[in-house]
């Protein structure tokens, strides 16, 4: 073994490693890759780069933006809309109907899109149903997952073998190539998730209101406003008590008046008494810095956190958040919403103390007090997903329709062959952006750019697998351990690898490491190499046993209440389900 194949391979365990741990940003270590390729003089510079220009990152990024002009000019929040009021029967018909529809979106749409649009509709078919949440946000996630196995285009990890595959010579793969297996996996997936799936759910019953569920009212205290109080006179916004103390003014009773909903610019008067939220130690200090006293000989009048044209709602923190890895504070949350957060719930842990310290990560869950205004704003915003229905802005850009045929026109010229995906994908963009139906400036600052970052850093790691050897060395090492398991036993352990894998550290990054081992295994082994292309692809998507393994699952842990275990009982049994389907359909689909 060279000196060249073993840099290279601790490279990849010490990327494994760091993706698994998380505890550096999934593109800062990707984007270190190359750099230490680089170093190493393992990579020219043209190599080291090559990630930025490769087809697979090209295409995904296309897709990224077609899918955000469809979701900009409303047609995805439409679907969502009619999903919500049409008349599809029952609750569980209603449910198995709506999984058929993000099934049929998602071959098509990133199903993290399709999924931040349906999350508010399959929480209000659990309320209808009086049934909680958790029965149904899992069956979103994992339909959405599954559904994107249909097409190329389904997901980012479809494109980047496809892309990895054409670059070493293999490009016989179309966009409907995998469409029957996809499909048969589709239905097992949905077989299993309304029969045995179903019966595995956890009951997670939800608390009958919100404040209820936060306990938000254990943390709340009342402070009156003295004459010589060094808070007289001055705004909200001067005073930074969130910053200063770490405490949130709820409301203010002033008089016979009631307002739920101060915002920065309202002024402190004297005998005020004020609504006030945080952490015990917390109020005292504040309390005894700006002369606040407990009110005496009073009826008390409970704070209404819901009257004055104040609401509580929850919000889930979008993967596009710029919220992600930052704080409240970072962010200036209060001042650019015009809304005041609660709570905070992480993994299931809710965080009701120094909100403004905590950084936030994708999936989390907020609860924000503000106006109707002020929610209408934040619903609109695509940072982040309302739990409940909010009534949003009417967009100034009606042109669903446009969009749609464009999206229909990509797919219709890459599926019939008359251009490939890539230069249909960046033709639909163009037409996008010259259309209207999105804007230069949302493309920069909407599209989740993290995921191409990832692509250009791992895929030169994928190039120095190859061209020092260290690929056809894992290859070999392969077949001699499978040598007795036969094809079926080669695609079965391809498959299962690939999934044990993308539920640890990122699928992209399985991808990009594993296909080059494919290929050169298969071509060792005499197997179609199209045959562990697909098992590496599908395996990739099989992230069903963890929470954070794919980011649908990350956006529904929270708000289904659900257990790391749950994912792995029910996804657990639905992955071996697909490994045996994928180790009987492959073969037939691409014999030797």
């Amino acid at each position: 073994m060279t000196f060249d194949i073993v840099f290279v391979l601790a490279l990849a365990l010490a990327a494994l490693v760091l993706f698994a741990i998380d505890r550096l940003r999934l593109d800062q270590v990707a984007m270190a890759i190359p750099v230490a390729l680089l170093l190493g003089g393992i990579l020219t510079p043209a190599e080291a780069v090559s990630g930025l220009s490769s087809t697979a990152t090209v295409t995904v990024g296309a897709m990224l933006v077609l899918g955000l002009g469809l979701r900009k000019t409303g047609l995805v929040a439409a679907i969502g809309t009619w999903a919500r009021t049409a008349p599809l029967g029952g609750p569980h018909r209603r449910m198995f109907v709506l999984c058929l529809i993000v099934a049929l979106l998602s071959p098509f749409l990133n199903n993290t899109a399709v999924v931040m649009v349906f999350i508010p509709v399959f929480v209000s078919l659990a309320e209808q149903a009086e049934e909680p949440a958790s029965m149904y946000l899992m069956p979103l996630s994992f339909v959405s997952i599954l559904g994107g196995t249909v097409t190329l285009i389904g997901t980012s990890t479809n494109l980047v073998v496809h892309g990895e595959a054409v670059r070493r010579g293999y490009d016989d793969l179309g966009m409907f190539s995998i469409a029957p297996l996809g499909l048969i996996m589709l239905a097992i997936g949905l077989l299993y998730m309304f029969t045995i799936g179903r019966a595995q759910m956890p009951r997670r019953t939800r608390p009958p209101d919100l404040s209820s569920k936060y306990d938000v009212r254990r943390f709340v205290t009342e402070l009156l406003v003295t004459p010589d109080s060094p808070a007289e006179g001055r705004s909200l916004a001067e005073l930074k008590w969130g910053e200063r103390y770490g405490v949130t003014v709820l409301g203010i009773e002033r008089g016979e008046q009631d307002i739920t909903t101060p915002r920065g610019e309202r002024h402190i008067r004297p005998d005020d008494i004020l609504y006030v939220q945080g952490a015990a130690d917390r109020l005292l200090d504040l309390a005894r810095r700006q002369r606040l006293v407990t009110p005496r000989e009073r009826t008390r009048r409970q704070l209404k956190l819901t009257s004055g044209g104040g609401r509580m709602v929850e919000i889930i923190v979008a993967p596009s958040s710029p919220l992600v890895g930052r704080t409240l504070r970072d962010q200036g949350f209060a001042q650019r919403y015009d809304a005041t957060v609660l709570a905070i719930q992480q993994h299931g842990v809710t965080v009701t103390e120094r909100l403004a310290e905590i950084e936030f990560g994708v999936g989390d869950l907020l609860l924000v007090h503000g106006t109707t205004a002020a929610l209408e704003r934040l619903a609109d915003d695509p940072a982040f997903i309302p739990m409940s229905e909010v009534k949003t802005p009417s967009g100034d850009r009606p042109r669903a329709a446009v969009a749609a045929a464009i999206m229909v026109g990509v797919v219709a010229l890459a599926g019939f062959g008359v251009l490939n995906i890539m230069t249909a994908a960046l033709t639909g963009v163009g037409l996008m952006v010259f259309t209207s139906c999105v804007k230069v400036e949302e493309i920069y600052e909407e599209v989740d750019w993290l995921v191409i970052f990832v692509l250009a850093g791992l895929i030169p790691l994928g190039v120095a697998l190859e061209s020092t050897g260290a690929a056809s060395w894992l290859a070999g090492w392969v077949v001699i351990l499978t040598a007795n398991l036969g094809e079926v036993g080669l695609i079965a352990a391809f498959y299962l690898v690939t999934a044990i894998l993308t539920a640890i550290v990122s699928n992209a990054a399985t991808a990009v490491m594993l296909t080059p081992v494919a290929i050169l295994t298969a071509i060792e082994a005499g197997v179609n190499p199209y045959a562990l292309l697909v098992a590496v692809m599908f395996g990739a998507s099989a992230s069903f046993v963890t929470p954070f393994g794919y980011q649908t699952n990350v956006m529904i842990y929270a708000p289904g209440g659900y257990r790391f275990s749950d994912f792995v009982k029910v996804g657990g049994v639905l992955n071996l389900l697909l490994l045996v389907a994928a180790a009987i359909f492959i073969p037939i689909f691409w014999p030797s």
